[in-house]
């Protein structure tokens, strides 16, 4: 018999990336609420967050063709990664809520909350998961020193300053407990909501900007 391979129990981290003018039209927008007090307070998302950051925020976007895009580009990650999950026959929750053997549209994608968080050296986001189906991380902007802290970093049995890491289950014999990913302008990270997951502190000088976002799996007939 030929050998099958099952992996019915480690869940996916899809890994691509956004284009620049998704990252111009967020950080164009966050550039302009970060930079002014009153609209910092006007769009402050760190209540509903458990970040220890310079500040976390929405994001308001007023142009019509802009946010289409923008909610084509998260939606579409989305869907990319419900039909892997359907491949491999992880997708229960998608089966119950729409139907077993139906093909999902990008119309089967509810976009429920996005932020961005705005961290600094010495900040950090510690162990936590998110609410819905999938979630996402969107890389914005990176310090310019953060390479050469990696450089040295990584020179370490555990390197880790300014990575994101998610965590699942326990170390065991063939299989990871933890996967961590590099911060890189224009990476596109989805996960499932419940996946935990933290972001460790930096010491280099300048703004480490990411945009986060949960959605739904809907029956849209």
């Amino acid at each position: 018999m030929t050998p099958k391979f099952h992996e019915p129990y480690s869940p996916a981290i899809l890994e691509t990336t956004v284009s620049d003018r998704f990252v111009d039209i967020i950080n164009t927008i966050a550039d302009d609420v970060l930079s002014d007090e009153e609209k910092s307070k006007q769009w402050d998302w760190s209540h509903k967050l458990v970040g220890k950051v310079s500040k976390e925020i929405q994001i308001p976007v007023k142009d019509k063709s802009d946010r289409d895009y923008l909610f084509h580009t998260m939606k579409q990650g989305c869907l990319d990664y419900l039909n892997y999950n359907i491949d491999k026959n992880r997708a229960q929750s998608y089966n119950k809520i729409v139907g077993e053997g139906k093909k999902p549209t990008i119309e089967n994608i509810h976009l429920t909350q996005s932020w961005v968080v705005s961290q600094y050296a010495g900040d950090f986001n510690p162990i936590h998961h998110h609410n819905g189906d999938f979630s996402a991380a969107i890389y914005l902007k990176v310090p310019e020193g953060m390479t050469e802290e990696w450089d040295e970093d990584f020179k370490d049995h555990y390197p880790a300053k300014g990575l994101i890491e998610f965590t699942f289950g326990e170390s065991q014999s063939f299989r990871n407990d933890g996967m961590k990913f590099k911060p890189e302008v224009g990476k596109f990270l989805v996960f499932p909501s419940w996946l935990r997951h933290f972001v460790y502190p930096f010491s280099v000088e300048g703004e480490r900007r990411m945009m986060s976002f949960n959605a739904s799996i809907i029956n849209r007939g």
